[in-house]
């Protein structure tokens, strides 16, 4: 089969453990773009933190972000169908947060704002200060979320909680309504929270409609649950070897981690055909 478009989640597949794409990985990427296919990020990342890969792979499609939230064009800056929070579901989530003792990273249109840094934050703002000041991740620590959700010019993508108390998340969850949340546990430790309905999987069917590609065309590379309806949408769902079972259950096929080359040597085979 001809293959047309490869989508890619980053943390946990194409990012290895520490956060770099792979010499092989990224080879095999170029390859396949001199071959005409076409390269999408989608990823539950806010879109400035995922411009130093889109940099990295000289990449030119959109990409879609906040687990399928809205499509991003990077030349532009331009915001495609978009599915953010209402003001109301913000001040819920806000309740929630505080009733559960739990912290919240919550993405608005170009920021990524914090209030208290944990560990989590800590290693994220330090990654973010190292990228080139170019394709920096806009990262802020503010005093308040308020200010923000009831700004007017302002769009709340999502939020992610965290917590090192488990039962504290799953009890925040529990108590969000699924007529306004869409939640997947994007880590062990930490949750994606966004409008219901949003996901990757739904965003990528919309991106191959505007392009009039059939899903049996492409290729979905995932590690985790909010992965699922990605690798599910497509013709080849490929789940990594550090997926977890429930994931790697619904993947078509299930290759090495995402600290070996596998992603490199599936396309090699496939895009040879």
């Amino acid at each position: 089969m001809a293959y047309q478009v490869i989508a890619f989640d980053l943390d946990g597949t194409l990012l290895n453990s520490q956060g770099a794409i792979l010499a092989a990985n990224k080879k095999a990427l170029k390859q396949a773009q001199e071959k005409g296919v076409k390269v999408v990020l989608v990823s539950g990342r806010h879109h400035t933190a995922m411009k130093p890969y889109y940099a990295e792979l000289g990449l030119d499609t959109p990409i879609i972000c906040c687990n399928g939230t809205y499509i991003y064009h990077p030349a532009t800056n331009e915001v495609q169908s978009a599915n953010p929070l209402s003001r109301a579901a913000c001040e819920q989530m806000l309740k929630v947060a505080e009733k559960y003792d739990i912290d919240l990273l919550m993405y608005s249109r170009d920021a990524m704002n914090f209030i208290k840094l944990n560990p989590h934050m800590q290693k994220f703002t330090q990654w973010a200060n190292s990228c080139d000041e170019s394709v920096r991740p806009d990262v802020r620590q503010v005093a308040d979320f308020s200010d923000i959700i009831h700004d007017p010019k302002e769009t709340i993508w999502k939020f992610v909680i965290s917590s090192p108390n488990r039962q504290n998340m799953e009890s925040a969850v529990a108590e969000l309504p699924v007529s306004e949340f869409s939640c997947e546990w994007s880590w062990v430790d930490r949750v994606d929270c966004a409008k219901s309905g949003n996901s990757k999987g739904t965003k990528l069917l919309e991106l191959l409609q505007m392009w009039h590609i059939a899903p049996e065309n492409v290729i979905a590379f995932g590690d985790n649950h909010n992965d699922i309806s990605m690798l599910t949408a497509v013709g080849l769902g490929v789940a990594m070897g550090n997926a977890e079972e429930e994931v790697k259950a619904q993947a078509k096929r299930v290759i090495g981690n995402n600290d070996e080359d596998s992603i490199a040597q599936l396309l090699s085979q496939l895009l040879a055909e």
